[in-house]
């Protein structure tokens, strides 16, 4: 197995599309913005003969200039899953006195996985995710499967006067993201800052970037940012005023973006983080979806 240290795009690209998912935090726009954002990034991938069939990008930052910690979010990604390719990708990151690497594998916090990690120190133990496949089914049979009180909600947000609009650039992603950080300043929940999030917005190809925005007459309710990264995508920011909450709107802007990314083959939408108990209002509205719960197995050290 030879592990090439900063790979081009083309080939990082190749490795995501072959994978079962593709995490956003293991995209190369996501290492890109990091990389604007002052952090050092480093990509390394596997490749066993012609075949490249693993991944894993690490994002750094130095303190007083000296000490260093690493983390690898969600990765190693590999095509197909590879013990093999994953324990070789593990064994290039570069260790030191003053070096820390953290660890938070795509891997699912199960017997396997512990016992694939035995060696090493869990220093936090895994969160939830909402993971929904837009392919498994139609369009038609994903709205049968989401929960009967969501799907009513919808109903009742269609029958409304809302107005749903849609862009790839503009006003409406510059809204979503403005209305995010205000929540998240008011809250002061952990989340993406502003900058990242427009960063990683330009960053991407307009593709990649979809801005779904309910209006009420001609005022903008609730909305929301998703982002394509290789063959899968992520509900990333979203907000939503008081008005929207009273007719259902954020339930219209998650459905509106569903059928558009399935509409343009997106696999599988990763809607963020679960917490039943910080948030269970909102964890209930993302498995409202009928989206898969998955608990990732942790990070190591």
């Amino acid at each position: 197995m030879e592990i090439v240290v900063e790979p081009d795009r083309r080939t990082w690209e190749n490795v995501a599309r072959r994978t079962a998912f593709w995490p956003l935090q293991q995209d190369w726009d996501y290492g890109l913005a990091a990389r604007w954002q002052g952090r050092e990034v480093l990509r390394l991938a596997a490749r066993d003969g012609s075949d490249v069939c693993g991944a894993l990008q690490l994002v750094g930052r130095r303190w007083f200039g000296l000490a260093q910690v690493w983390l690898a979010l969600r990765g190693p990604v590999t095509a197909p899953a590879s013990d093999t390719a994953e324990a070789a990708l593990l064994a290039a990151v570069p260790t030191g006195l003053l070096r820390a690497n953290l660890i938070a594998p795509e891997r699912p916090a199960d017997p396997a996985s512990a016992a694939r990690w035995q060696g090493r120190a869990r220093v936090y133990t895994g969160h939830s995710c909402a993971i929904l496949d837009l392919q498994a089914k139609s369009l038609a049979g994903l709205r049968a499967g989401l929960h009967q009180k969501w799907r009513n909600r919808l109903t009742a947000a269609e029958r409304g006067a809302l107005r749903v609009e849609t862009a790839t650039r503009g006003k409406w992603i510059d809204w979503v993201v403005e209305q995010y950080d205000r929540v998240r300043a008011a809250k002061n929940f952990e989340g993406p800052s502003r900058d990242f999030v427009v960063r990683l917005a330009e960053l991407k190809a307009p593709r990649e970037t979809l801005a779904v925005v309910a209006l009420d007459k001609r005022e903008p309710v609730a909305g929301a940012l998703f982002l394509r990264h290789g063959p899968d995508a992520s509900y990333y920011v979203a907000a939503t005023a008081p008005e929207g909450k009273k007719k259902h709107a954020a339930n219209l802007v998650l459905w509106q973006g569903i059928a558009a990314l399935k509409e343009a083959g997106a696999r599988r939408l990763d809607l963020g983080t679960v917490d039943t108990d910080r948030s269970p209002g909102l964890a209930r509205f993302k498995l409202g979806t009928g989206a898969e719960a998955l608990t990732l197995a942790g990070t190591y050290l």
